[in-house]
C-alpha cells in the first residue's frame, strides 16, 4: 500500500512536470531554466511517460537556444545520465540531430564534449545520431557528426552507417528524398562503399532510386542519378521523355550495364 508521504511526492512530481511541460510548450525559456534548477537531475529530469528528459523535449521541439542554456547550467553528470534514452531508444544527441541549421552543430558539440559515447549510441531501430541526421536531411549536423565518426576504424564505422534492418545512411537519404545529401554520401571517400550495400530486401541504393519517380523530375536529380550510376558501374541511358503533370518535359532513364 502506498503511504501518504509517497502520495505527496508523486503529486508534487506531477505538478512540477506539468509546469515544466507547459513552459516548454509556451517556449518560456526563463521558466524552464528556473524549474530545472530545482530538479535533482536538472535538465536530465525525466519529464514524460515515454521517458523523455527535459533536454529531449527541448531538442525535439526545435528550441536550440534553450537546449544550449540548459546544457550550460547542467552540472557534471554521474551514472551516465547524459546517455538516458527515451522509449524509442533515442538519446539527447539523436534529438539534436534533427535540429535545423543554425545552432545544431553547437548543440551537438556541447553534448559530445560532455559524453563522447553519445556519438555511437543506437536507438531501438539501430540508428545512430548520424543516421537520424541523414533521415531528416539535416546536412549541416550530418557533416559535423560524420567528421566526428570518421575518427573510428572502418569496422566500427559500420554501426554508424547501417541500422538493424541493413538500411544504410545512403538508403535512408534516398527514401527520404534528400537527394543532395545522398549524392554527398555516395561520393564521400569513407562512405562510397555504401553504394553497393543491400538492405534486408536485397535492394541497393541505386535500385531504390530507380523506383522513385521524383528522382526523374528536376534536372539536378538527373545529374545525381548519372553520378551514382557511374560509381556502380552502370550508365544511365535516356530513352524517352514524357510530359509531367505541369506540362514540363521529364527525362526518364533506364539503367543499362556498361
Amino acid at each position: 500500500m502506498v503511504s501518504t508521504g509517497e502520495k505527496r511526492v508523486v503529486s508534487k512530481d506531477h505538478e512540477s512536470n506539468g509546469k515544466l511541460y507547459d513552459a516548454l510548450l509556451k517556449e518560456d525559456t526563463k521558466a524552464v531554466i528556473e524549474l530545472c534548477a530545482h530538479m535533482e537531475d536538472h535538465a536530465l529530469h525525466i519529464l514524460t511517460i515515454h521517458e523523455d528528459t527535459v533536454l529531449h523535449k527541448a531538442a525535439y521541439s526545435k528550441q536550440a537556444d534553450l537546449v544550449l542554456s540548459l546544457l550550460e547550467d547542467l552540472p557534471s553528470c554521474p551514472d551516465n545520465k547524459m546517455r538516458r534514452k527515451n522509449r524509442s531508444g533515442n538519446t539527447i544527441l539523436h534529438e539534436a540531430a534533427t535540429l535545423d541549421h543554425g545552432s545544431s552543430v553547437k548543440v551537438a558539440e556541447e553534448m559530445i564534449k560532455r559524453d563522447q559515447e553519445l556519438l555511437r549510441m543506437r536507438n531501438e531501430l539501430g540508428e545512430t545520431p548520424l543516421f537520424r541526421a541523414a533521415r531528416y536531411g539535416k546536412t549541416e549536423i550530418f557533416n559535423f557528426l560524420a567528421d566526428k565518426s570518421l575518427n573510428y576504424c572502418e569496422k566500427e564505422m559500420q554501426q554508424f552507417v547501417q541500422r538493424n534492418d541493413k538500411t544504410t545512411i545512403l538508403h535512408i537519404a534516398i527514401l527520404s528524398q534528400h537527394f543532395g545529401l545522398a549524392l554527398k554520401i555516395a561520393t564521400h571517400e569513407r562512405f562510397m562503399d555504401l553504394v553497393g550495400e543491400r538492405d534486408e530486401d536485397g535492394m541497393t541504393a541505386l535500385q531504390l532510386l530507380s523506383c522513385n519517380p521524383k528522382a526523374f523530375e528536376p534536372v539536378r536529380r538527373r545529374g545525381f542519378l548519372k553520378r551514382i550510376s557511374m560509381r556502380m558501374g552502370f550508365a544511365p541511358c535516356p530513352v524517352f521523355s514524357r510530359p509531367a503533370l505541369l506540362g514540363s518535359p521529364v527525362l526518364s532513364y533506364f539503367i543499362l550495364p556498361l
